[in-house]
């Protein structure tokens, strides 16, 4: 491939499926793809990382040696400066070194980030190209739901870098228990297996949370009642997260915001009743403040290679 070292590799690892990213230095998409994550164990999902990185350096001509540096989103709790995954349940990791390891692997720099604070990243560094943002808060409501900040154009990570955890804050104490230990989290109401779980109560046959928006746009009663009341609280989620960082965009994603206009109307007719009586609603939470994921757009692995970028950065 000529020049060494002038490739930047970023990497989307999820419970299912890992998604690879291969671009220039300047950014130029040369190779992408997408693999089923092997997560029976910590060397399987080394494996799915590697085979999908070997896929999209073939489809470019290159090799490992012209890598400058990998960046990598890791759904659960990780050591950024360790490259350590402290836990990340759906992929069978525990205190596992996947920063060294993969490093090892491709004899370069790597990065590891929790998958929503780098999709936070991405999706930071893409609005930015045409609207200059300093504060964003990025909402992913899928199989659980977690917030990244971004403030003053850096990412937010907090003592544990725990910030933005909010799909474990109380919102009714008597509701069922969380995996966390604690009831009635956020995430056992709003996020995709909730909603499914819900509507259990309504449908003859299981159901999927998109399903479940779908049925409400066709006039089904029940799941429009089940859309109303996950939208109070995702609109109640946003205005917490505006009032506590005052941010200039909140921007939704995750498998459950993929019903589009769906999953937002009900939450911005949710802030067009507030705004009638209150003015501070008006001031803070105007529709245009709030926006789905661009359609299309894959935040979790350009947010990997902003980590890639720094990666190169942080080993020069």
């Amino acid at each position: 491939m000529g020049n060494m070292r002038e490739l930047l590799v970023g990497v989307d690892i999820g419970g299912t499926k890992t998604a690879v990213l291969l671009t220039t230095r300047d950014g130029q998409v040369l190779s992408e793809t997408v693999v089923p994550t092997l997560s029976q164990s910590p060397e399987q999902v080394v494996y799915s990382v590697c085979h999908a990185v070997a896929i999209v350096l073939n489809g470019a001509g290159g090799t490992v040696s012209d890598v400058a540096a990998i960046g990598a989103g890791v759904p659960g709790l990780v050591e950024r400066d360790a490259g350590i995954v402290r836990m990340a349940a759906n992929l069978n990791l525990e205190h596992y070194p996947l920063g060294a390891t993969l490093s090892a692997e491709f004899h370069t720099p790597v990065l590891i980030e929790n998958d929503v604070r780098a999709a936070t990243v991405g999706i930071y560094h893409h609005l930015n190209q045409t609207e200059p943002l300093r504060h964003l808060a990025y909402l992913s409501v899928g199989t659980g739901i977690s917030a990244g900040m971004v403030l003053n154009g850096q990412l937010y990570r907090g003592t544990n870098g725990m910030a933005g955890e909010i799909g474990h804050v109380v919102v009714d104490p008597d509701g069922i228990l969380c995996s966390c230990g604690q009831r009635g989290c956020l995430e056992t109401i709003v996020a995709g297996p909730a909603i499914a779980r819900h509507a259990a109560n309504y449908f003859a046959q299981p159901v999927t949370a998109s399903e479940v928006y779908e049925a409400a746009v066709r006039g089904s009663a029940a799941a429009a009642e089940i859309v109303r009341h996950v939208s109070t609280l995702l609109a109640r989620t946003i205005q917490w997260l505006v009032m506590a960082y005052d941010v200039e965009k909140v921007v939704i994603g995750g498998g459950v915001a993929n019903s589009g206009d769906a999953f937002l109307q009900p939450i911005l007719s949710h802030f067009a009743h507030l705004r009638v009586h209150s003015p501070l609603t008006q001031m803070m939470l105007p529709d245009s403040k709030i926006m789905l994921l661009p359609a299309g757009f894959n935040a979790g692995t350009w947010g990997a290679l902003h980590l890639a970028r720094q990666a190169t950065q942080l080993h020069v």
